[in-house]
């Protein structure tokens, strides 16, 4: 009989194989035929001298040497995504996971809270920039408005926000906050699929709902939380269109991200080569980090594993 039911799970896991490679083959040969060829030409590109002006020559590893060794604005790029993703990363998990525990409740109009909460995900990006700069603008921004009371009590100046050197990575940060919502509705999902009976359990043993939160609900949200650090951290090297936007880098190179210095290479600097010997560092970055971050995958806990 176990035998049996082992042979059982093992095609139940066979036949989940072969449902994923068929959902997800539209995007696997939409990869092969839009994006395997600019993929390799970046990774030829980038041993060569190209200025998208005739054709490229060949130089080697010059292009990785130029960077890593005689660049210091490229170090300072990397610092600045570096700081923006070790930040922005666990602030963005607790902030979602906050949300998601209070709207995991069921109350009168709780799904029009959750849409609320959502809504900023679907905002573009550049509508959502210009709001920010008028919210955290120093002298007339909302923000400033409300904290005026809190400037005059302790009799200091107004924070400078995205115009201070000190305050500007800071200042996307918490702009990036506002998008929490698209991570909380992937919590919520985890949460609501948490089998009730093992609320009713430590109920009858005593625990409350704090107790509950650490005990039962948190553990049983690891593959969300974990799938969700992944995901944050590939996004956060990738960070470029807010800074673009709202500061240009400044103030003082303070938010000049990676992928901005690679966009100013390619299009300002007409420096094809150095952009794609860019990307690849920054695959190569990011490839590190996640497969690190992957190792973390022994904390989570699989609900159905447990035997």
């Amino acid at each position: 009989m176990a035998k049996r039911k082992k042979l059982t799970l093992s095609a139940l896991k066979k036949q989940e194989r072969v449902l994923g490679f068929v959902f997800a083959s539209p995007w696997l040969l939409g990869l092969i035929i839009f994006g395997a060829f600019p993929i390799l030409a970046s990774l030829y590109l980038s041993f060569t001298r190209y200025q998208m002006v005739g054709l490229p020559t060949w130089i080697g590893l010059a292009n990785y040497r130029s960077l890593l060794f005689n660049d210091s604005i490229f170090w300072t790029s990397l610092w600045n995504t570096f700081y923006h993703v070790f930040l922005s990363v666990p602030l963005g998990l607790f902030v979602g996971i906050c949300l998601a525990l209070l709207l995991n409740s069921r109350i009168r109009g709780i799904s029009i809270y959750r849409t609320l909460f959502y809504l900023p995900n679907v905002v573009s990006i550049v509508a959502m920039s210009f709001l920010w700069l008028w919210l955290f603008q120093p002298h007339f921004g909302l923000i400033n408005q409300v904290l005026r009371p809190v400037y005059d009590f302790f009799n200091m100046e107004p924070l400078g926000w995205y115009r201070d050197s000190s305050l500007s990575k800071m200042t996307i940060i918490l702009m990036g906050l506002w998008t929490a919502g698209g991570s909380m509705i992937i919590y919520l999902a985890q949460m609501q699929d948490i089998p009730r009976d093992y609320y009713e359990a430590s109920e009858i043993d005593g625990a409350n709902s704090f107790q509950q939160i650490i005990k039962i609900t948190l553990p049983l949200m690891t593959p969300s939380i974990f799938f969700n650090f992944i995901m944050g951290i590939i996004a956060g090297f990738q960070v470029f269109a807010v800074a673009y936007i709202m500061t240009q880098g400044g103030p003082g190179r303070s938010t000049y991200y990676y992928g901005y210095y690679l966009f100013d290479k390619m299009i300002n600097d007409n420096n094809m080569g150095q952009a794609s010997a860019m990307a690849w560092i920054l695959l190569i970055i990011t490839l590190i980090i996640t497969l690190l971050a992957l190792k973390l995958n022994k904390y989570v806990f699989y609900l159905g594993e447990q035997d």
